[in-house]
Formats: structure tokens, sequence, C-alpha cells
């Protein structure tokens, strides 16, 4: 029988074998980028790190998912996530500070490399991880935005390696050092950018944003295009975690239709899973229009 790793784990257990594997990698990048010299073999590892987080909190984001809603937490611990990714891309943002810094420095005065063997071969085994895990996670980036961030780190840290093992070439071929200080700095940006776009994310989601990819106009027509929903009002769309969100909303309908209040909810929830993968929604039924004046209620009535 031909074994197939995609059905042989499931995604929590892939992002476990995942992890320790490209902790392995950092570990050796770390100890090869200090031993040598090579500043951008160090500023990779680093790099690799931040991977390791974003592969950790997808764990945590799918094992949080199945931690059962309490009393104290009625949602469950779905933002552990979300506070867990906040805290280490602020730290990586100052990681990759310390990079510029140390990468300035030795542009300004280079440093000679030692054991360019070593930081050559660790480059490679770094890149055959990274790669090792794009396949390993390739089955399951279509299936949460979890995994596609995960796999798209896998990814973007494989270009990386790809950048350290050239440097490292030019470096044996041509004495040239100072490459190490440049792609130590492109390094420390791609660090910088993934880590705004963490950030950026879960601050959005701590302040209960509407999630991006979900189009606010878009959810109030698709509202009004179910049947005997006349109005809408108090639309409230918000994020729960980085993959589930919520929605709220009062729907107006006319006095006789009142009793299939039921109906009209089951059909909206259907709606509203089917096109916006939103499985979280409170719909109360009413036959008056929204007489209040906040914003929402006001851009129902006018728009």
């Amino acid at each position: 029988m031909r074994s197939d790793h995609r059905h042989i784990f499931r995604p929590g257990e892939k992002l476990a074998w995942t992890i320790l594997l490209n902790l392995g990698i950092t570990i050796a990048e770390f100890v090869g980028g200090l031993v040598s010299g090579y500043l951008a073999l160090t500023a990779d590892a680093v790099h690799n790190l931040s991977d390791v987080a974003a592969l950790v909190l997808a764990w945590f984001g799918i094992k949080g998912s199945q931690r059962p809603a309490t009393k104290k937490s009625t949602y469950g611990l779905k933002r552990l996530e979300v506070m867990t990714a906040l805290i280490s891309a602020s730290a990586l943002v100052v990681i990759a500070v310390f990079i510029f810094v140390e990468a300035y420095r030795r542009f300004i005065a280079p440093q000679p490399l030692s054991h360019p063997a070593l930081f050559l071969s660790v480059a490679i085994i770094g890149l055959i991880g990274n790669l090792l895990s794009v396949w390993f996670l390739a089955s399951e980036k279509d299936k949460s935005l979890n995994m596609k961030t995960a796999f798209l780190h896998m990814a973007y840290d494989a270009v990386s390696s790809v950048g350290v093992i050239a440097g490292a070439l030019v470096i044996i071929s041509t004495g040239w050092t100072q490459v190490d200080p440049i792609l130590s700095a492109v390094i420390g940006l791609m660090i910088l950018w993934s880590s705004y776009l963490v950030i950026k994310e879960a601050v959005l989601i701590l302040l209960e944003a509407v999630p991006s990819e979900i189009d606010f106009d878009r959810v109030h027509q698709t509202l009004l295009q179910v049947p005997r929903v006349r109005n809408v009002h108090d639309l409230h769309i918000w994020s729960l975690s980085s993959r589930e969100a919520a929605l709220s909303c009062h729907v107006c309908v006319d006095p006789g239709d009142y009793s299939q209040g039921p109906e009209i909810i089951a059909r909206i929830n259907a709606r509203l899973y089917a096109e916006f993968e939103i499985g979280h929604a409170t719909i109360q039924i009413e036959t008056e229009d929204c007489d209040r004046t906040d914003l929402l209620c006001r851009y129902n009535h006018h728009e």
C-alpha cells in the first residue's frame, strides 16, 4: 500500500512535525552563524524562528478551536493565538532592529569570516528543511487561513535560504564579505514585513474589526436578498480568531411573516456560512424598522 503524508497525519500533527524540523534548522543556523561570523546566516535563523513562532501559533489556533466553551470563556480560547502572535511579532521587530544595527556596523567595518564550508553546509541544510516543510504543508494550504499562513511562511523562508546560500558562494569565490550585511538587511526587512502583517491582523482582531476578507456591504445586500427580509439594521461583524468570524443583526419582516422567524433565521445562517463562512450569527427578528440614530442604522436607512 502506498504511503501518503496527506492521509497519515492530521493538520495539527503536520504542524507539530514541521515545528520540530524548523526548530532544528533554527538552532543549526544560530550555531553556524555564531561560529563562522556569517551574519546573514544568523539573520536567517531569526527569520526561521519567526516561522517557528507562526507555526506554533497555527498549532495553538487548531488546539484552541478544539477547546470547549465554558461559562467564563463562552467562545473558548479562540483568541489565544492572536495574543501570542502580537507578543511574538513585537519581539521580532526588536530583533530586526538589532540586525539592522549590526549589519550597518559590518558594512562600515567589514569583518573576516571563518569556516566557509560550515556556513555553506548549514545554509544548504536549512534550504532542504524549508523545502521539506513546504512539501509537507502543501496539501493543507487551502483548508484554512492558519495553514495557508504557515505554508507561506515556509515558502518565504525557502527564498531567504536561497539568498543566504548565494551570499555564501559569493564570499567563498570572491572574498567580498560586504554581501553579508547587505543580505542581512534584506532578511531584516522580510522579518519587519512579516511582523507588520501579523501585528496588523492581531490588532484588528482585538479591536473587533470586520475581517479583511469579508465585505460589509456585500453581507448587507446578501441579507436583504433573503426571502421575507424587508430591512436589516444593527449589523455588526467581527473576528473571533484569525479563522472565525461572528455576526449579529436585527432583521425586519412584515408582521404577517413574523411567525416564519425560525425559517428566516435558518435561511440567513445558511447563506452567511455558504458565502462568507460566518458560523456564529445572532439574528433578532423584528417587525418595525430601526428608529435609532447610530451610524449603522443610519447607514441602512439612507444607503
